[in-house]
Parts: C-alpha cells; sequence; structure tokens
C-alpha cells in the first residue's frame, strides 16, 4: 500500500457510513440515531469497523491528493494499516504519552492555520471534503490521529542513533540517479510572431546569417537585445516549457530548429551541450544524512507498530 504508515484514533460516531457489511456488527450512536457498522477486525476487544476503514482511506486520499487501488489486495492491506493504527492509539493513550484532547487541539491548529487557509477559508474546506466523501468532524478525527502517531514517532525516534558514514555512503551508491544533474544546453532563442517569419529566419541561421544579428533584427523578445542568448539550461521537463523541451531534446550541437510556444514561433540554436553530472558525495552529504534518518526513524516506528500488533490480540473477521 502507498500510504504512510500512521497511527488514527477512530471515533465512531464521526464516522462515513459504511459500504456493503462484512463479518460482524457493532452499534454506533450518534445523537438519537443508532447504526450498526460492520467489524472487520478487533485489537484486544477493540472493533475496527468498516466505517473506520472507509474513514481512513478517504482522508489519507484526501491528505496525500492520491487516489488508492480498490483491489482485494489493496482492501486487506489498508484494513491491516488501521488495526496498526488502532494498537498505537491504545498504547498512546494508555501510556499517557499525550491525550485525546491535545491531539484534537492540535488537528484543529493544522485545519485553520494550514488546509483552511491556503485553500481560502472553512466553506472551502467543507465543498472540498464533501468532493472526497468526508465531513469537518471526520477529517478533524483522521487529523487527531495522526497527532496521536506523531506523538509515538517523536518517542520511538529519540531511541535512533545518528547514520553512520557507512550509511550514508550506501544510500548515495543506491540512489545516485536522485543526485545526478541533468545535461544541459547551451541555446539562443529567436522569437518571432508568425510561422512565415520563423521559415525565413531558419533559413537565413542554416544559410550562415550570424544568429546574434538575427536575433536583433526578428526577435520580438527581451533576448533580442542579447543576440538570443538562453545560457545554458538544463535539459528536463520540469526545467523547460513543453515545447522547448520537446524540440531540444533530440537536438544535436550546432542545429537550428523552429517549435510553436505560447508567445509565438522560435527559432532556435543548441551552440553547445554538458553531460549529466553526478554530485559528489561532499556536496550532498547533510542531505542524505536527512534522508537516512528519516529511514531509519521510519523504520524504527513501523517495528514498534510491529511489536505492539504482536502483544495485542488481534483478529480478523472472515473474509479478510
Amino acid at each position: 500500500m502507498r500510504i504512510k504508515q500512521t497511527t488514527m484514533v477512530l471515533t465512531a460516531s464521526l464516522l462515513a457510513p459504511g459500504l456493503a457489511a462484512c463479518g460482524s456488527g457493532t452499534k454506533v450512536s450518534s445523537g438519537s440515531n443508532t447504526t450498526t457498522q460492520a467489524v472487520l477486525a478487533t485489537v484486544n476487544k477493540t472493533p475496527v469497523t468498516r466505517g473506520q476503514l472507509t474513514q481512513f482511506v478517504n482522508g489519507t486520499q484526501f491528505m496525500q491528493g492520491t487516489t488508492f487501488p480498490t483491489s482485494k489486495k489493496e482492501q486487506v492491506l489498508e484494513l491491516k494499516a488501521v488495526v496498526g493504527q488502532v494498537a498505537v492509539d491504545r498504547w498512546v493513550l494508555g501510556h499517557h504519552v499525550t491525550t485525546q484532547k491535545a491531539a484534537a487541539k492540535q488537528a484543529r491548529t493544522i485545519i485553520k492555520n494550514n488546509i483552511e487557509a491556503r485553500i481560502g477559508g472553512s466553506a472551502a474546506l467543507k465543498k472540498l471534503l464533501a468532493s472526497q466523501h468526508l465531513t469537518s468532524s471526520s477529517l478533524q478525527s483522521y487529523l487527531t490521529s495522526q497527532m496521536l502517531a506523531e506523538s509515538a514517532f517523536q518517542k520511538t525516534s529519540k531511541t535512533v542513533k545518528a547514520p553512520t558514514l557507512k550509511q550514508e555512503q550506501a544510500f548515495y551508491q543506491a540512489n545516485k540517479q536522485s543526485f545526478t544533474n541533468p545535461p544541459e544546453d547551451k541555446l539562443s532563442d529567436i522569437l518571432v510572431k508568425t510561422s512565415a517569419v520563423a521559415k525565413t529566419v531558419l533559413a537565413k541561421a542554416k544559410a550562415g546569417t550570424p544568429f546574434a544579428s538575427l536575433a536583433k533584427q526578428y526577435s520580438i523578445s527581451s533576448t533580442s537585445k542579447t543576440g538570443g542568448s538562453l545560457g545554458y539550461k538544463p535539459v528536463s521537463a520540469s526545467a523547460m516549457s513543453s515545447g522547448l523541451y520537446a524540440a531540444v531534446r533530440n537536438m544535436k550541437k550546432g542545429q537550428f530548429k523552429t517549435y510553436h510556444g505560447s508567445k509565438g514561433y522560435h527559432v532556435i540554436w543548441l551552440q553547445d551541450t554538458k553531460p549529466a553530472t553526478v554530485q559528489p558525495f561532499s556536496k550532498v552529504k547533510a542531505q542524505i544524512a536527512s534522508a537516512v534518518t528519516q529511514n531509519l526513524d521510519g523504520k524504527a516506528y513501523q517495528n514498534f507498530v510491529t511489536s505492539l500488533e504482536k502483544k495485542d490480540k488481534i483478529t480478523y473477521a472472515k473474509g479478510w
């Protein structure tokens, strides 16, 4: 499952309606209404319901901006994640690491200062949540659980030792692609309004007319004053416009080409190229140390969750 393994306190009365029933049922009261939700698992007799699973999936998809597969295999993994969360919640609250009240306060702060502030207020958030099959209260419940998880994570990470040089070097070797700078092209560009003018400029450039003089004569871009020079640019989709990237990625040194962009027609000249380069370990050591530390902290937390699951009496409904 492609989700961050975190714990979550699941207040049954705040959960979204369950999907098709599976296993036995448990009654959930909300005001004067009482509904029965399918129990999919238990953790030391604490029920884990279909509604909890639904809220977990919807909440995680909302916060991560992704959509999970709906296969049975994926649902099993999701249920196991919720079971792990319930186990951690029980431990956090039972060992007084933090309180439900403190976690809920943190959740409210995140909603107000991070989420609402970013999308334009509570009304905008409510509308967005509705489109994701969530409510304000279910988001509050979901994020409260994340704060409980965070308290457990912080406690377990305190025992983790700083990464060794050997661990950092191993991470560097395994992830060299992440520390590789893309190749670079030295480009000059002439921007004109019509395809006909672009063809004229291209023909003159290929015939040997200095590109800088053509830029000063024809280009409507501000770079015309510097002969159309763009300098060296990383050859990547993230560093270039889609039109420029499509044009230059198969060009060779010394070639000219035209393409249609959002502001008109471009004539480009690939003057020179630089190959991709790998950043040396010494330059990225601090970045690597941070990444390895996060990995070690995450592993320690997962080991902690696994140890709780082994101690707790966990059962799954038939079919899970």
